[in-house]
């Protein structure tokens, strides 16, 4: 390939990985809540409004703390504003270097199919896990910070091995597999403990918290799915039948971490 072909493809995946960074927070502020969550908000006055809860570090000598006026951003000099920025970076980082990743399997048609739907799906679990420990640190409020820093661990770990085996010069492993299906299977059980049969089967939850559970119930489900469905198919390939792809201590393994998981999250 010439320096000019892979100047013009790390471009592409400038602009690509660019693009999802942007629209992200763009189709989450500004569409889903500004445009339909909470459209009647009303609107703040730039002139007269007062802030005394700004620090002002960042202005440096230009601004003492007190009545600040009207500004689009600002932060306070504070140890929680440092761990958002940790986190804000990390998936920053991880969402820029996927992306990145991935165009380049496109480019060379090495791409397999049930694991980028299963990456795409990922996209607002983890989205949400981001957004959600922002709002703890930023609200200092900790209520379900060890129970959700969990399931943000266990997605993080799924999504690495979902982009892992987006590639089909990766062979399919048992253990990748049993892993992803362990995991989702577990959200799934905590999940309907928790919310999503309280708050969608029983209908007491709001519309804005069906279409949460939903979000992040369907992905799981998806993960489940799709994983049997790609078992069965390389079991067929190869003539195996699906239980011997496992080691007994694997299957052993996997249904203790599901079970006793399960019970701990539903007490954290």
């Amino acid at each position: 390939m010439s320096p000019d072909s892979k100047l013009l493809h790390k471009t592409r995946a400038f602009l690509l990985g660019s693009g999802v960074l942007i629209f992200l927070p763009f189709l989450h502020i500004g569409v889903a809540y500004k445009m339909f969550w909470v459209p009647d908000k009303t609107p703040v006055n730039r002139d007269s409004c007062k802030c005394s809860c700004f620090d002002t570090v960042m202005r440096g000598s230009y601004e003492k703390p007190g009545n600040s006026g009207y500004k689009h951003l600002y932060f306070n000099a504070t140890k929680e504003t440092f761990k958002i920025w940790i986190l804000t970076v990390f998936f920053v980082l991880m969402t820029y270097e996927s992306v990145k990743y991935l165009y380049k399997l496109f480019r060379v048609g090495k791409v397999r199919k049930t694991m980028f739907v299963l990456f795409l799906a990922n996209i607002y679990p983890n989205y949400y896990s981001w957004w959600s420990f922002l709002t703890y640190y930023n609200e200092s409020f900790y209520l379900y910070f060890y129970n959700h820093f969990y399931f943000m661990l266990t997605e993080i770990v799924v999504t690495v091995l979902v982009l892992n085996l987006c590639n089909t010069s990766t062979q399919i492993v048992s253990w990748k597999i049993l892993l992803i299906i362990t995991i989702n299977s577990m959200h799934i059980a905590i999940s309907c403990s928790n919310q999503f049969i309280e708050h969608v089967i029983l209908k007491t939850g709001k519309g804005f918290q069906n279409a949460r559970n939903f979000a992040l119930m369907i992905p799981d489900v998806l993960h489940v799915v799709l994983c049997i469905y790609e078992l069965y198919n390389y079991a067929k390939l190869n003539r195996v039948s699906i239980k011997a792809m496992f080691a007994k201590r694997e299957r052993i393994l996997c249904g203790v971490f599901t079970v006793i998981s399960t019970i701990v999250m539903c007490y954290l």
